[in-house]
């Protein structure tokens, strides 16, 4: 699986500061809101300087399938022909990655402690709800076990802090 996001985790890796958190963005976790509030932006070897990152965490089926919507939306697509290339491994976004590849993409610049949140704690980090527009009825998707089993994998950490590290190791086995 990891062969398949390598133009994933070859963009630039982007973290945010808002009020007192330093802030991973994850599309469609808020990413939208949150890099709107930012205070500053730290890319790559930048987020060095972060000793501790939140990490907002999405139900994996929710986001994935809003992941494909969002796609759809962007690129003028049809969602049943768009989950079609998606089954055959054909198309890859980071709308509907695996939230793990983007821990995984972070992991490049930061190994230290992050904090695994859930999708509502953002309301602790930024009062802005930049997407609120597009939450209009989704068509139903058969979600890929391959796409959300490793997230759940992640969930089980959520409210620790924790090494990326450990999480990395931790949830690998369930990608490979």
């Amino acid at each position: 699986m990891f062969g398949l996001w390598n133009k994933l985790l070859t963009t630039d890796c982007l973290v945010i500061k808002v009020s007192n958190h330093f802030v991973y963005p994850i599309f469609r976790v808020g990413s939208t809101s949150l890099i709107a509030d930012a205070e500053k932006k730290y890319v790559n070897h930048e987020i060095e300087n972060c000793t501790h990152i939140d990490i907002l965490l999405r139900d994996p089926k929710e986001r994935f399938i809003s992941g494909i919507h969002e796609y759809c939306r962007q690129n003028d697509r049809d969602v049943g022909q768009i989950c079609g290339l998606v089954q055959k491994g054909q198309l890859i976004d980071r709308h509907f990655a695996p939230q793990y590849m983007w821990l995984a993409h972070l992991y490049r610049y930061h190994e230290g402690p992050v904090t695994l949140r859930p999708f509502e704690y953002i309301k602790n980090i930024t009062d802005k709800h930049k997407a609120k527009n597009r939450n209009k009825k989704k068509k139903e998707i058969d979600v890929p076990q391959s796409f959300v089993d490793v997230d759940y994998c992640l969930m089980k950490f959520i409210g620790q802090r924790v090494q990326l590290k450990t999480l990395i190791k931790e949830c690998r086995h369930v990608v490979s």
